[in-house]
């Protein structure tokens, strides 16, 4: 006769642990991601003068890879932290905020600065994620005349995860060299000189920061 009364009380016990299970979730509140210009302009003039000193062009980031990376990084951290986890942005009016267009910057992504302001913007959360990435020059070689420039990029990806009271669960930081040289010319005229260079694409980025993202969660 005691059976029912045992099954009521595990299958509750139950319930109980599946919604605690499915409150737990993560955010990705700061998520900074730069690439240092002279890896993706192509054509730069420098002129010697104190107005308009220096025109250069890029090609940006594609809004469908910037997708394919919030996604693919919180598939990433999903698995590794075994809960959802969401990009997390500051809405104001109805009006989302990200990342805006600026130097080397990659638009679209996460810009809450501090973990208080993640919290004000996504609250009850049971981890908070601040990314990190830089995609830069390691080095350089140059030879006279007509100047030719040699680098060597480099990824480097800094994680870290807190809970909502600051105190760290996770953090790893990776750094990738292992990528082909790329080159630059630079010819000089009278009052202006004329970079053109090898750059990286937007896929050789995305490729990039899949092999960090894919290096940093084997820790």
């Amino acid at each position: 006769m005691q059976h029912p009364k045992l099954m009521i009380i595990l299958l509750v016990a139950f319930c109980l642990v599946s919604i605690k299970a499915d409150a737990q979730s993560g955010v990705v509140y700061s998520f900074s991601f730069r690439i240092a210009p002279e890896l993706t302009n192509y054509d730069k003039i420098e002129f010697q003068r104190n107005w308009f000193s220096e025109f250069s062009e890029g090609e940006t980031m594609p809004e469908s890879l910037v997708d394919s990376i919030k996604l693919k990084t919180e598939e990433a951290f999903t698995t590794k932290l075994n809960m959802p986890v969401k990009m997390c942005y500051h809405e104001y009016k109805s009006e989302v905020h990200f990342t805006s267009e600026g130097p080397g910057s990659v638009v679209g992504l996460p810009e809450l600065t501090t973990l208080k302001m993640g919290k004000n913007n996504c609250p009850g959360k049971t981890y908070y994620i601040k990314l990190d990435v830089q995609i830069y020059s390691s080095s350089s070689s140059a030879t006279t005349v007509n100047t030719i420039t040699k680098r060597k990029p480099r990824i480097e990806f800094l994680a870290k995860v807190v809970d909502d009271e600051n105190k760290e669960i996770w953090k790893n930081k990776v750094v990738l060299k292992d990528f082909e040289t790329i080159r630059s010319k630079t010819k000089y005229y009278e009052g202006f000189t004329i970079t053109k260079s090898e750059v990286l694409s937007p896929l050789d980025i995305y490729a990039m920061y899949r092999m960090a993202l894919d290096e940093l969660m084997i820790k």
